[in-house]
């Protein structure tokens, strides 16, 4: 009796082990889904040509902090745009928002140095999206900004039949004139 006990505390022991061990790798396979990967692409063109250059912009820039950020990179708060960003509408909307999403911290004139410092591919989990950001610091003589300036689209035509150099990217503040080529990017990785 005494051995049937004990065989039945065992079973009862490896039941919720087992069971408590599949909760973790669900939570776990879960979270490894739907976190957002990055990459460095630093070493990639076009952005091999700009990261560690000091350049010098050509138009006028802004420096905003987003409620919800694009990037998740700490180091660098804020974000950069221009007039010529895709994202600049949707931006310029959002100001104006009851509760806007999105704060103007200072405006940069042309000729403003921005000094490009590294460049990251993100992935999102959820999504599948991919989004190139290059980081860089800009200031005034008085204050600094760490930024984050997204540069780069997929052209998902291409990617989806397979072609590899299937991204464009539109003129950066930093740019004289527009890049028509197109490049190749890694896609992000897990960890």
């Amino acid at each position: 009796m005494t051995e049937t006990r004990m065989t039945g505390k065992r079973i009862l022991k490896v039941t919720v082990g087992l069971i408590a061990g599949g909760i973790f790798l669900f939570v776990f396979f879960l979270y490894a889904t739907i976190k957002t990967k990055s990459t460095g692409i630093d070493k990639y063109p076009p952005f091999r040509e700009w990261v560690g250059e000091k350049v010098t912009l050509n138009r006028e820039t802004v420096v905003l902090k987003e409620k919800l950020r694009s990037n998740t990179n700490d180091i660098y708060p804020y974000t950069l745009l221009d007039s010529l960003h895709p994202g600049w509408e949707h931006a310029e909307a959002s100001k104006t928002l009851d509760e806007p999403d999105i704060e103007e911290i200072m405006v940069f004139p042309a000729g403003t140095e921005l000094m490009l410092e590294k460049a990251i591919q993100y992935t999102n989990g959820v999504s599948g999206s991919s989004y190139p950001t290059i980081f860089g610091t800009i200031g005034n003589g008085e204050e600094t900004y760490k930024v984050g300036y997204q540069w780069g689209k997929r052209d998902l035509e291409k990617s989806h039949y397979g072609v590899e150099k299937c991204w464009k990217f539109h003129q950066a503040p930093w740019q004289a004139k527009p890049d028509t080529a197109y490049y190749a990017l890694p896609e992000a990785e897990w960890w």
